[in-house]
């Protein structure tokens, strides 16, 4: 076989492998896509039925929220970005580099309680107390749900008993 032929059929794998590869990560970027907006739509529907909001409430409600978590999603992104390694680096970092990046994670929890406090204010003129309340009780209670449906997908364990089931319109 000449050394031409060889060249070809060498790049012509090497162009079979990348293409292969962009159409793998791409279904894997739908998937996760997927994933994501069938999380938002069961959160949702939790955060609906629990809160028990008017349609006002709901007009108000959900732009606020959403906006918020989009803020907190990009706290989030910059803190996970900026811890990434760490532990590699922390090796060659000078005291100063240390210092200067333990002040980036500390701004940006402050960050956070701002947010936090700030969407706080807006909930309140949004809704009465109690369903306020109800808010972050459901917030917890979503977290507690999705960490429980996580673990019995992955297997783990039988339930707590008294462990009460998600709202009949999100039973599997």
């Amino acid at each position: 076989m000449s050394a031409m032929k060889y060249t070809v059929r060498i790049l012509t794998l090497i162009l079979m492998l990348c293409n292969l590869t962009l159409a793998l990560n791409a279904q894997e970027r739908k998937g996760r896509e997927e994933h994501i907006e069938k999380f938002r739509s069961m959160k949702i529907a939790f955060f609906t039925e629990r809160l028990e909001l008017t349609p006002g409430e709901a007009e108000i409600f959900w732009p606020a929220y959403n906006e918020h978590e989009k803020e907190k999603r990009e706290i989030s992104r910059y803190k996970h970005f900026r811890s990434r390694n760490i532990d590699e680096r922390l090796e060659n970092m000078t005291d100063e580099e240390a210092e200067e990046m333990v002040d980036e994670m500390m701004e940006a929890r402050k960050k956070e309680v701002q947010l936090a406090a700030a969407f706080h204010e807006d909930l309140k003129k949004i809704l009465p107390p109690k369903k306020v309340m109800r808010f972050y009780i459901t917030e917890i209670q979503f977290r507690e749900y999705m960490l429980r449906r996580i673990r019995d997908e992955r297997g783990g364990g039988p339930k707590k008993k008294g462990e009460n089931p998600p709202p009949g319109s999100l039973l599997p």
